[in-house]
């Protein structure tokens, strides 16, 4: 199951931060979300269980599930996060795979009916909420939401969470918080699939936060990248107009979405700005069945003010010449 320091460094941490429910017994740290996802699936699913996933959602998850064997079945997410589908005669879903607290990639938060309604569902039907807390150290106003997991006592929920955006991906590190139940299986399960390592890089990491040092580090980082999202939606205001600002203000998070005019080819536009030097992502491929939304992912965590305008301005050439926006409107020119 991972370092037994780092195990007991993550229940206390998560336990104040989170809101999550569970001993150190009960985590199991795996190399991130990747390995998490297939442990769980493998050992609690068979071929051809049906399960749900956000549309649109992470495709990571979704690749892993058809690799799995597993019937994908999208449910859409509105302003309050995925819409269950409760009526349904169909079977019911081993999995419900769920971003609550920062959807990705829309940025809605699972609002509280939608969570009595999933955690409902799930003990009716015997089915797991596999939580994946995606962002959720970084919101910039009001208190972070609570984790699902920890909204009810023994809830049906598998919860996970990663290093890689908090720290940075190489460590490859990453957990899962699940049920009393499962945690002996599944760390045996996890040592006979992946025979863990990076033990003394776990024990640095629970150091680094037993002595307060990565709690420090969320709040530095969380005030930076506050600055770096309100600068980014004000180049945004001026130099594209209020037409293409998010449609999802929430203070979170380590991207915004740029709405584009429905129609318009964003696959092509991300890559001619790839071309140009600057990676955004098109939203259309965040679906699994083809729909008219149109958009791009813009990271903002990672480029300083400098930077950031620089790529707005290629990025913004790139809109001009897909015709997106006419020429004149606003400044040619950001330098």
């Amino acid at each position: 199951g991972g370092c037994p320091l780092l195990r007991q460094a993550l229940a206390e941490y998560l336990s104040v931060a989170r809101s999550v429910r569970a001993d150190a017994d009960q985590i199991i740290i795996t190399e991130g979300v990747h390995q998490a996802v297939d442990l769980v699936t493998r050992v609690l699913c068979d071929a051809g269980d049906p399960v749900w996933i956000e549309e649109p959602g992470y495709w990571g998850t979704r690749n892993l599930l058809r690799i799995n064997g597993l019937k994908i079945q999208a449910k859409a997410v509105d302003e309050q996060g995925i819409v269950p589908d409760l009526t349904s005669r169909s079977k019911p879903p081993k999995m419900i795979f769920v971003t609550p607290s920062h959807q990705y990639p829309l940025g809605v938060h699972l609002s509280l009916e939608r969570r009595r309604q999933l955690l409902d569902f799930a003990r009716k039907h015997k089915s797991w909420l596999v939580e994946d807390d995606y962002d959720s150290e970084f919101r910039f106003s009001g208190q972070p939401f609570p984790s699902l997991q920890g909204f009810e006592a023994d809830a049906p929920v598998i919860y996970m969470g990663t290093f890689s955006k908090t720290l940075y991906p190489a460590l490859r590190l990453g957990y899962l918080v699940v049920p009393k139940a499962l945690a002996q299986p599944l760390r045996l399960a996890a040592a006979e699939l992946y025979r863990g390592g990076h033990l003394l890089i776990q024990r640095a990491l629970a150091e680094f936060i037993q002595k307060g040092h990565y709690m420090a580090h969320i709040r530095r980082m969380r005030k930076l990248y506050s600055q770096r999202r309100q600068f980014l939606t004000g180049l945004i205001s001026r130099y594209l107009g209020e037409a293409f600002m998010p449609a999802v203000n929430y203070q979170a998070g380590l991207h915004l979405v740029l709405p584009l005019p429905q129609g318009c080819d964003d696959v092509a536009i991300a890559a001619l700005a790839l071309r140009r030097g600057v990676k955004v992502r098109a939203l259309s491929q965040y679906y699994m069945h083809p729909q008219e939304k149109r958009g791009l992912l813009l990271g903002y965590a990672c480029v300083d003010e400098r930077q950031c305008q620089d790529a707005f301005g290629a990025l913004r050439g790139c809109l001009l010449e897909a015709g997106v926006i006419a020429r004149g409107s606003g400044t040619e020119n950001l330098a």
